[in-house]
């Protein structure tokens, strides 16, 4: 994340093009946004992924709440920056973690990864 930006107060960040480059093919082909969200007091997960169920142009808008143990809950935080919350997500969260949270890998990617995690 660029630093330059941590002055403005955003509650929105798109972070689809680092977990890219993070992630790579192990992500969902699908996916066409992923934004860290700050919205009422919450940690949110929000994902776009194209309607290919329907054959529609539209596409699917998934929010997912990012504070689901006590552990990141310490970690992931409104009191700080998104973009500190975005660098965390991005860059140090464990995948296991990302894995559960939501369903932004492949179908294969997310099992093997909780499966490596589970089993080492």
């Amino acid at each position: 994340m660029k630093q330059l930006f941590d002055t403005f107060q955003s509650h929105s960040l798109e972070i689809l093009p680092n977990l890219k480059e993070r992630y790579g093919l192990l992500l969902r082909r699908d996916l066409v946004s992923i934004k860290l969200l700050h919205k009422d007091g919450q940690l949110l997960l929000e994902y776009t992924v194209t309607d290919q169920e329907h054959y529609s142009f539209d596409n699917k808008v998934i929010t997912n709440s990012l504070t689901l143990s006590a552990e990141l809950h310490t970690l992931l935080s409104t009191q700080v920056s998104i973009f500190e919350n975005a660098r965390y997500v991005v860059e140090e969260l464990v995948p296991t973690n990302l894995a559960k949270m939501a369903h932004i890998f492949d179908e294969s990617a997310a099992a093997a990864i909780i499966n490596y995690a589970e089993h080492g």
